[in-house]
């Protein structure tokens, strides 16, 4: 089989559509959208680029393709069902190339839902099947943009927490670490959820993401970075009786910097004891590290109810090491020690942890977080129910409203060709002939990507976005 035959890359009734269409239709117009409902009022647009690179980008259609995909949908749904003629002309007249365009918001910008984010088009009459036809591809989008949406909802939240408790943010950058490689559904998914997450922050252990800016967006920084950590098949090696001996071989040996220790092997509340507990080996070796002018330890409790157990090792951590006031009144820890919480998280629990900690009058700035299912699997298309939908057909040369309104009237889709305007700093969705400058641009035409963007300024549109209290 051939890999990333476009010609398949599509869903089985969709191959079905061309025969469908009215009589005369020469274009159909589609747009993207996050529909009213969604559970972020705005999405950040990501991953448009990345999906043209790899998919749509220069002649993608061959006639080894046709071929292949002709025997394969003959067997799959019936002989005479693929639009063999219909491909062939593209690889005859346009060389491969795919005779569309898409027009589509700047990537790393938030749009208020209800507004469309992309539209495509066919730009030769003869392929009025194809735009469609390519839906479950381009819709692919949702995920990239869903995962940057939630990162920087994480962001706005950390950063409002920090604020209100009159902490520090030299850290901000740092507080919600992605750990989401070993529960992502690929190697690729890891890829784009966890370049979508640096976006926003820049602590993550998705090496795997650290391609994406060089690859697909002209950049060749490196946006993520990560510290020396354990787990539990470091910190149970000696078992429980050699518990503080393992600790101390990983402290002796720990190069300077971050140390980020977990702490729940057998009993979190003995282990923090004893680190806080002046003249106890632990206690020393902890602070002989943290002597060393820019080390830090960071203590990550991996089990328990996530609020109760944040602030139980709050207030051992602080009743050993030691805490003062910030000019809010907000406690943090005397020492360069903090609190990592990485246990089963989504954006309510991470909600739920700052406020207690507030309550409980402790400063945000002494905690981050770790999202793994959360960040890169607990999302879906219906987070920010985004939509593919067909808008406008021109046939026999005039262009026809087209939309469903069906009883569920969220799903009601739009009607007509559209710009996206702002208006009083906010995104609308006007029509095609209204005044005002359109933000959707072309980035695709006719097998060419015309806007290639950076990946720096992407995550400045985002970070705009998520660092505004």
């Amino acid at each position: 089989m051939i890999e990333n035959n476009i010609c398949l890359l599509t869903d089985s009734y969709k191959v079905t559509h061309h025969y469908f269409y009215p009589k005369g239709t020469e274009k159909i117009y589609s747009y993207l959208e996050s529909r009213v409902g969604a559970e972020f009022n705005k999405t950040i647009f990501y991953g448009l680029q990345y999906i043209i690179k790899k998919y749509l980008e220069g002649a993608v259609v061959t006639q080894e393709k046709i071929d292949e995909a002709d025997s394969l949908i003959a067997s799959h749904i019936g002989e005479g069902i693929f639009n063999r003629q219909g491909w062939e002309y593209i690889l005859d007249e346009h060389g491969g190339r795919l005779p569309i365009e898409i027009r589509a918001v700047a990537e790393g910008t938030p749009v208020e839902v209800g507004n469309a984010m992309m539209t495509i088009e066919n730009t030769d009459n003869e392929s009025y099947w194809l735009p469609n036809y390519l839906e479950p591809l381009l819709l692919q989008v949702w995920y990239p943009s869903t995962v940057a949406t939630l990162s920087a909802e994480v962001r706005k939240l950390c950063n409002f927490y920090l604020e209100v408790t009159g902490s520090e943010k030299d850290n901000l950058d740092f507080m919600l670490h992605d750990f989401g490689y070993r529960g992502a559904t690929s190697t690729e998914s890891a890829m784009l959820s966890g370049s979508a997450h640096l976006l926003s922050f820049s602590g993550t252990d998705t090496i795997a993401a650290l391609t994406m800016p060089g690859n697909y967006y002209n950049d060749s920084n490196l946006y993520g970075f990560s510290v020396q950590a354990t787990e539990h098949s470091v910190m149970t090696s000696l078992g429980p009786d050699g518990e503080i001996s393992q600790i101390l071989n990983v402290i002796d040996n720990a190069k300077d910097g971050v140390l980020s220790m977990v702490i729940d092997s057998y009993n979190y509340k003995s282990f923090l004891t004893q680190a806080g507990s002046p003249g106890t080996e632990l206690n020393e070796a902890i602070l002989g590290f943290l002597d060393t002018e820019g080390n830090k330890v960071v203590f990550r409790p991996d089990s328990g109810e996530p609020v109760s157990t944040t602030i139980d090792c709050l207030n051992l951590l602080s009743e050993g090491f030691g805490s003062h006031l910030t000019d809010k009144g907000y406690k943090v820890f005397d020492l360069n020690i903090g609190l990592l919480w990485g246990d089963g998280l989504n954006y309510q629990k991470i909600r739920d942890i700052l406020y207690a900690m507030k309550s409980a009058r402790w400063a945000a700035q002494n905690i981050i977080f770790g999202m793994g299912g959360g960040l890169h699997t607990a999302v879906n298309r219906d987070t920010q129910r985004n939509a593919f939908k067909c808008s406008a057909q021109l046939r026999d040369g005039v262009w026809h409203d087209i939309f469903k309104n069906p009883l569920d009237s969220s799903k009601k889709s739009k009607t007509g060709r559209f710009k996206l305007i702002r208006k009083n700093g906010s995104f609308t969705t006007v029509s095609i002939d209204s005044e005002g400058e359109d933000c959707l641009q072309t980035v695709f035409e006719d097998g060419k990507l015309l806007i290639d963007d950076s990946f720096i300024n992407i995550k400045q549109r985002a970070l705009n976005y998520s660092n505004f209290l």
